[in-house]
């Protein structure tokens, strides 16, 4: 008499064995480079830093955050990179400030305009 043991085990082998298949049909067809990997890993710092930082505002942080939820590392890297690229000598990739306002920019953030000064009364 078979107790259901077999069907659980098979079941339990199937889904330790599903995210590997998973990883493995949503690899690269290319392997990034190690420049790559290394503006991608700053990247992500830099994301990380400014989501636990007291001092970067919330509507940063929540696009961001939204970012990367929504985006691969890696994109949000090439398009950082694409920034800097079209832009020579405006940003300094050690500049952690300045790399986060290009990623932030990247990733949707609009700084509110400043409200305009009422016109002086006469």
């Amino acid at each position: 008499m078979r107790t259901g043991r077999g069907r659980a085990g098979a079941a339990i082998l199937a889904i330790a064995l599903l995210p590997a298949a998973l990883h493995a049909q949503a690899a690269p067809q290319t392997r990034p480079s190690k420049a790559q990997i290394d503006n991608a890993a700053f990247v992500l710092r830099v994301i990380t830093s400014a989501l636990q930082s007291n001092e970067v505002e919330q509507p940063v942080k929540n696009a961001l955050f939204e970012c990367l939820y929504a985006n691969p590392v890696s994109k949000v890297s090439e398009a950082t990179d694409k920034v800097i690229a079209a832009n020579p000598g405006k940003v300094d990739r050690k500049d952690v400030s300045q790399m986060l306002a290009v990623i932030a920019g990247v990733c949707g953030y609009r700084p509110a305009a400043p409200a305009a000064k009422p016109a002086p009364k006469k």
